[in-house]
């Protein structure tokens, strides 16, 4: 998911910081913003 969200929405916020600044924010957003796990269920007809 951390993944996904790198390659999208966090670009503008990524893209402002150093390498080490970025893997700081990144490990706290996993663990301050993405504390639980994820079910992704896809439905199609």
């Amino acid at each position: 998911m951390i993944e996904w969200f790198k390659g999208s929405a966090l670009r503008p916020f990524l893209a402002k910081l150093n390498d080490e600044e970025q893997a700081a924010f990144l490990e706290r957003y996993r663990t301050v913003l993405l504390p639980f796990p994820h079910i992704f269920i896809v439905a199609t007809r």
